[in-house]
């Protein structure tokens, strides 16, 4: 067999768990509206491997919705990376175009697409340090436009500038709007260093490790005979599915994806599909018209006895449990409070949705979060006669200015209000993750009955909430201790008066 054929075969095979690189990374990413492709048409010159981003990710600022990559693997070291070279077609083993007017190409074809895409010369070659690329190129890869703009034709940087732009007959300014899009990983890693990073990418994904003791892979076959088939562009999920099939999937995660997956609903916008999703569904869009229950009685009479029968066969089971929340605080609250972990300690992951997603929250058993504080708590004592308090915890808005008129509007109900406010302070991103969750409650639980004495421990907790609905489930499972308890949501849309509304109450 001819070296270059070698040659090429290695090339296809580098390609390929680049490919699977960047796919594992799919798993790891919030984002799951991202797709990937291997070798797509109608992207010339930057077609081994694409990334489509839904929602666009943030790139130096900038909204970064497709990336390009061209991946090439050499051989041998004898070149480098130069600035002439980015102007000969040969460079990169082409015979007609450079990677230069390529990239112009893609520019020219539609220049709105363009600037929110990036384009990847991924190569094994490094950089010629002799030549001027290596004062033009940041750590990341990208041209320095600022240094690249340096000067007049005939100094060192303006005799580049003027090479590329006369090389594409372009002026200075376009010239810089098409190099903005260009990312250079030149010296990139070598056959055995991508393939032990593959496998760490392999692994967190739940797949298994490419082995060193076979001549073939099966990665590096799948994706190419899935291309002869016509199939290059997947989600991850799809693309999991497939390695399940060809049983690449790794024991633990295997295991660890047997899950019976719940749904609770009781608002239709976001969740129409929520029936294909799950295995058993309880729905109470019926009881619910905006964020409160229609009838009074609709949460004693019917909606507090199908969550606890819910619960009840969930625990029945006996499996792991993934639950998806498109319902209420209140129910979500009151769906902890049935499922506690004292059932035999239930595995529960909940699928809380985000800005960036669906996202699995699962309590570890090995928290990774530092010691610290995660709350900043006020008090004030309002009527010493008076044995009920008001809990109002701040987690993704500040709660304070409402519940000062909510107390206002009420006077001589509460003996004692404490303000929970999350540090380091409230937000759709305060929470991590359930760890986060989970400590906070702990932590919240604690100092509660610390500060809740005397005559106040038999009165009633009036509970204020702004969390994700992730947070209220795992608060339910600790609130037990605080004895009976009455949740209210706030009036958003001034249905009832634009102030908090009682909806639940929680009797142990």
């Amino acid at each position: 067999m001819s070296t270059s054929v070698i040659a090429r075969q290695s090339g296809d095979d580098y390609q390929a768990n680049f490919f699977w690189l960047k796919a594992a990374a799919l798993n790891h990413t919030p984002n799951k509206g991202a797709k990937i492709a291997w070798e797509l048409n109608g992207t010339f010159g930057f077609d081994d491997v694409v990334l489509y981003h839904d929602p666009a990710i943030l790139d130096l600022g900038e909204e970064v919705a497709e990336e390009y990559f061209q991946v090439k693997f050499h051989v041998g070291h004898q070149k480098g990376f130069t600035c002439e070279g980015l102007t000969d077609p040969e460079f990169i083993g082409a015979k007609k175009e450079s990677i230069l007017q390529r990239l112009y190409n893609h520019y020219t074809g539609d220049k709105n697409k363009f600037k929110r895409s990036r384009y990847y010369l991924v190569n094994t070659w490094g950089i010629d340090y002799s030549n001027t690329i290596h004062e033009l190129l940041d750590n990341s890869g990208r041209i320095k436009i600022n240094i690249l703009n340096q000067g007049t034709d005939a100094s060192k940087f303006g005799k580049v500038r003027k090479l590329w732009r006369e090389h594409l007959n372009i002026s200075d300014e376009v010239l810089f709007d098409v190099l903005k899009s260009l990312v250079i990983k030149h010296g990139y890693d070598d056959e055995q260093r991508l393939k032990e990073n593959l496998n760490v990418s392999l692994s967190h994904a739940g797949l298994k490790a490419v082995t060193y003791d076979t001549r073939s892979s099966q990665y590096v076959n799948l994706i190419q005979q899935l291309h002869k088939e016509g199939k290059n562009v997947f989600t991850w999920q799809e693309l999991f599915d497939i390695c399940k099939r060809e049983d690449l999937i790794a024991e633990r995660q295997q295991q660890a994806r047997d899950y019976h997956k719940l749904g609770v609903r009781s608002f239709q916008r976001g969740a129409e599909n929520l029936h294909l999703e799950v295995d058993s569904v309880l729905c109470l869009q019926h009881l619910f018209m905006n964020r409160f229950i229609i009838n009074e009685t609709s949460w004693s009479d019917e909606i507090k006895p199908q969550v606890e029968s819910f619960a009840a066969n969930a625990i029945k089971i006996a499996k792991p449990l993934l639950i998806h929340l498109d319902t209420h605080l209140s129910t979500a609250l009151y769906l902890g409070y049935c499922l506690n972990s004292k059932y035999g300690g239930l595995d529960i992951t909940i699928v809380q949705k985000t800005n960036n997603g669906k996202l699995h929250w699962r309590p570890t058993a090995n928290s990774t979060l530092e010691a610290k504080n995660f709350w900043k708590f006020e008090e004030q004592m309002l009527d010493p006669g008076v044995n009920d308090i008001v809990l109002a915890l701040s987690v993704t808005r500040n709660l304070k200015p409402d519940v000062e008129d909510f107390i206002t509007s009420k006077p001589n109900s509460f003996g004692k209000v404490i303000y929970g406010s999350i540090l380091p302070s409230p937000g759709h991103a305060a929470i991590n993750d359930a760890n986060h969750i989970i400590e906070a409650a702990e932590e919240l639980m604690n100092y509660v009955s610390a500060n809740r004495r005397g005559a106040l421990r038999r009165g009633k907790v009036h509970l204020l909430l702004s969390a994700p609905n992730a947070f209220a489930f795992f608060l339910g499972q600790q609130i037990k201790p605080l004895g009976q308890l009455t949740l209210y949501e706030f009036d958003f849309d001034n249905a009832r008066g634009g102030n908090y509304q009682q909806v639940i109450t929680i009797q142990p």
